[in-house]
């Protein structure tokens, strides 16, 4: 009988835990789509954080391509 009862709460927190993941993950994806709009505001301040940290993402990208591409002058000079 305990064995029955042990399952079936963990069948529950597992259903739990796969539910609460799934709704960030759907929170994400929408706020995506909000930001993805030309001119749109973010919405709250989870999107403004996620719109400032893409756009640092994109400019330590650019400042690795421009790194790479002054080293490879370098070499060649």
């Amino acid at each position: 009988m305990i064995l029955i009862l042990t399952a079936t709460a963990a069948v529950f927190l597992a259903g739990l835990v796969v539910g609460v993941l799934a709704m960030i993950v759907i929170g994400i994806h929408a706020e995506q789509h909000r930001s993805a709009r030309i001119g749109a505001q973010p919405s709250t301040r989870i999107g403004a954080a996620s719109r400032r940290l893409r756009l640092l993402n994109v400019q330590a990208a650019r400042d690795a391509a421009a790194s790479a591409d002054v080293q490879r002058d370098q070499v060649r000079r």
